[in-house]
């Protein structure tokens, strides 16, 4: 009988080489697929987990005996809030892509960008115009990169962030419907608005 027809003699080299062939194209285009989505929930979770610390950044802010008088506040009372929870070190530049790859608009982009101690870096800017000292004015933004210089460095991946409110912190995107949300959290988009899609565990359209 004919070794390589019969099929309880075994494969045969050209059968090994093809289904070997087929594994391993298999395992390059799914591993780093799971890769990916391990890290992604890994940057997920750190965002998720900083929330209520910086919550009290407000509370922080309108407790000052400064703003009480004036009812206004301002970079100063900012910055002291943002140490307690977040102590600032030295400064570092990076770039920052959107999601789709393209570089932020001016909105987006920070002069300078904070270390922290336990492995992030923060970034922050303030509006200096007072003619409107409302509860819906945006005082400033807040950029919190989860884990600091270390790549990807991308808005929506790793990197997020707040509009400044005298009496809170919202993330971005938070204030959109869901079309625009969804399209702005994906490879499309600049997913600047994941913000506030990965606090509603939404998941980003890759």
């Amino acid at each position: 009988m004919n070794r390589r027809t019969d099929l309880k003699d075994g494969f045969t080299l050209t059968e090994v080489i093809v289904l070997f062939v087929i594994f391993l194209t298999v395992t390059v285009l799914v591993v780093p697929l799971t890769v990916d989505d391990a890290i992604s929930s890994k940057h997920n979770a750190r965002w998720q987990s900083v929330q209520s610390g910086f919550a009290s950044i407000p509370i922080e802010m309108m407790n000052t005996q400064s703003y009480k008088e004036s009812g206004v506040v301002s970079l100063e009372h900012f910055m002291s809030a943002l140490v307690k929870i977040h102590p600032l070190k030295n400064v570092v530049n990076y770039k920052i892509k959107y999601m789709n790859g393209e570089t932020p608009a001016e909105r987006y982009t920070f002069n300078e960008i904070y270390n922290t101690n336990n492995g992030a870096t923060i970034a922050f800017k303030w509006f200096d115009d007072n003619q409107d000292n409302g509860e819906d004015k945006i005082e400033g933004l807040l950029m919190y990169d989860v884990n600091g210089k270390r790549g990807p460095n991308v808005w929506g991946k790793d990197v997020f962030g707040f509009n400044i409110y005298a009496n809170k912190l919202e993330p971005f995107g938070k204030n959109v419907d869901n079309v625009t949300l969804d399209a702005d959290c994906s490879r499309q988009g600049t997913g600047v608005y994941c913000s506030y899609a990965v606090l509603q565990n939404k998941r980003q359209s890759e």
